[in-house]
């Protein structure tokens, strides 16, 4: 247990000082390797490169890097500005009204994406500056848009609900239907807040924050193509015509081919930039796959799951208060480290005690989805605020200070998710 203990702080620490999270899991691996050959004269390399190649080598895996390049096949297509006028057109007698578009175009856009950071690249290009001449302030802009793309991890398709299938063996299908009605309660929280934060704000008329269509038509047509990609996804899953990977490979088809026909995008250096950027976010993925699956196989073999389920057996009398725990112990992992590592880490550990603790592994799936993607607006990581700032250039230390209060709101979120299983268990119900 002593090497564990020096693994993860010394991941923890190479991540606090800016290396890579990959990398950190990495050089902390090898740390662990180094400390068991020094005290007890074995060798751990081949175990170890074995459950790395294990890691990455799943079938249900192959579905993330088409998810990935279905997003970004989308994000370049323009949608998103067509998106915001037509909501701001439905919204402008509110005060503040690009407040409630930017939540509402995030919980739209999720649909085609599934990613929160390219969420947050999306809609901060587009709304930040007309936010800040609207009244906001350019904190509170950036601090609202990174909180509002939290969604997008939530509404299927999801990126981490394919990965938690794939590692934990559990319906896919399922997790992308239970977590519609958790992104809907997110973007309902935040709404509230939006409002609370927007009085005496002006109204806003949209042809000053955006140019008219050229072509009304066209844009309707496009809007509705990309309303419609991610129930022709969903549908195909939940009726059984495609599995989760033939469902992202139909997802993909439909946006190259709505890419090319109905948004006209014809640039061939376009497109070869959308290939290179989701190889790129696949392959940092499939990295911390590896070095994750390593992680875990070392904390099974120090037996921290069996010694985890027993701590936390001692609170499963109160289900309140143990969930209480988990969701502050995730919250403040959130604050260390990114979600997508947190996840692959800790699924293989949690999810085979969940059984002893009476909880449904989708209700567990989604708390611990939505608590974790909290961290991404969470200082000193935050990546989404990094995210927004980098694309929309609000200075960093103001929009981190203006996160905090969507950090609390979107707690009371998780919270309630954890607290009311029929949340996000009732949909899955209804299907399957």
């Amino acid at each position: 247990m002593f090497a564990a203990l020096i693994m993860f702080t010394a991941m923890i620490v190479l991540v606090v000082v800016g290396f890579d999270i990959a990398l950190a899991m990495i050089l902390a691996t090898l740390a662990y390797m180094a400390i068991i050959f020094a005290r007890e004269g074995q060798d751990l390399t081949a175990a170890v490169t074995q459950q790395m190649g294990d890691g990455i080598n799943q079938e249900l895996l192959f579905a993330v890097p088409l998810f990935v390049l279905m997003g970004n096949l989308m994000h370049i297509s323009g949608i998103t500005e067509t998106l915001m006028r037509l909501l701001l057109k439905a919204l402008r007698w509110l005060p503040g009204p690009l407040g409630y578009v930017n939540v509402i175009a995030n919980l739209v856009i999720s649909g085609m994406s599934g990613s929160a950071v390219a969420d947050a690249a999306a809609t901060s290009s587009v709304l930040i500056r007309p936010m800040i001449r609207t009244g906001y302030s350019g904190a509170e802009a950036g601090a609202l848009t990174a909180a509002a793309a939290t969604i997008g991890p939530i509404i299927p398709p999801s990126i981490p609900f394919v990965l938690i299938g794939g590692l934990a063996s559990i319906s896919i299908g399922q997790l992308f239907v239970a977590g519609i009605v958790p992104g809907f309660l997110m973007a309902g929280v935040l709404l509230v807040w939006v409002a609370i934060k927007a009085r005496g704000l002006p109204r806003v008329d949209v042809d000053l924050v955006f140019p008219p269509y050229s072509h009304p038509g066209r844009a309707a047509l496009r809007l509705t193509f990309a309303l419609a990609q991610p129930f022709v996804v969903m549908g195909a899953l939940v009726t059984g015509i495609a599995t989760v990977t033939e469902a992202a490979a139909i997802g993909c088809g439909l946006a190259f081919l709505g890419l090319v026909t109905i948004f006209e995008v014809h640039n061939p250096r376009t497109l070869f930039h959308v290939l290179r950027d989701s190889a790129m976010t696949i392959g940092s993925v499939l990295i911390m796959l590896g070095a994750s699956a390593a992680i875990g196989w070392i904390l099974a073999r120090e037996g921290f799951g069996p010694l985890l389920g027993q701590f936390l057996l001692q609170f499963a009398q109160s289900p309140m208060l143990l969930w209480a725990m988990i969701v502050g112990v995730l919250l403040l992992l959130g604050l260390a480290l990114e979600p997508i590592p947190l996840i692959l880490i800790l699924t293989p550990i949690i999810y085979p005690q969940l059984s002893a603790l009476q909880i449904h592994p989708i209700h567990f799936s989604v708390v611990m989805t939505v608590t974790l993607m909290i961290g991404l607006i969470s200082p000193p990581v935050g990546l989404n605020l990094f995210t927004v700032a980098q694309t929309s250039g609000v200075p960093l230390a103001p929009m981190m200070r203006a996160s905090w209060p969507y950090v609390g709101v979107l707690s009371v979120a998780a919270f309630l998710l954890a607290f009311f299983p029929a949340i996000s268990l009732w949909l899955p119900s209804l299907f399957f």
